[in-house]
């Protein structure tokens, strides 16, 4: 059967793995050995096909309907940290006015959906982002609420595994 369970927010967890241009040094000294981003509040997926339509002349409505680009975005919300994440964007530029080249770190995000009800019971969903670079980061520091950090992203590819319910 099918997994048809409701997921609620605190069901999901977000893992930063498989850095691309990024020492695993450095990348274990701020993300950790699993890589789980802490407090993550909201995160957004955004999937978009460009769809185009062919028109023959004298006909108003389309007669053919093709799937173009595929555009995959979305952003990461968490209670703040330490600025992990725009050290990692930032690399070499977060201690020196000019570095040798600008790398922007890549990706693979996996959001994993388990109301775990009961513990350990099959039925999880995993949503893997991958080849993702952050492109933009920004803090908000309300007068009597948490810090919190957004960081929006561009990804390459994405998939969905749906674990089936025996």
């Amino acid at each position: 059967m099918l997994n048809s369970r409701t997921f609620f927010g605190t069901d999901g967890s977000l893992v930063v793995s498989d850095p691309a241009g990024i020492d695993q040094a450095i990348y274990t000294k701020y993300l950790g050995e699993t890589g789980v981003v802490g407090h993550v509040m909201g995160v957004s997926v955004c999937v978009q096909t460009e769809i185009k339509a062919a028109y023959e002349i004298g006909k108003r409505s389309a007669t053919e309907l093709r799937a173009g680009n595929i555009s995959i975005s979305g952003s990461v919300e968490k209670v703040y940290i330490n600025g992990a994440m725009l050290r990692l964007m930032l690399g070499q530029y977060t201690d020196a006015e000019e570095g040798a080249g600008f790398l922007i770190p890549s990706f693979s995000m996996k959001l994993i959906l388990d109301n775990m009800a009961p513990a350990g019971d099959a039925g999880n969903s995993i949503i893997s982002v991958f080849g993702v670079m952050f492109d933009s980061w920004q803090v908000n520091l309300p007068e009597d609420d948490f810090m919190m950090e957004k960081l929006s992203f561009r990804a390459r590819r994405i998939s969905l595994a749906d674990n089936e319910i025996a």
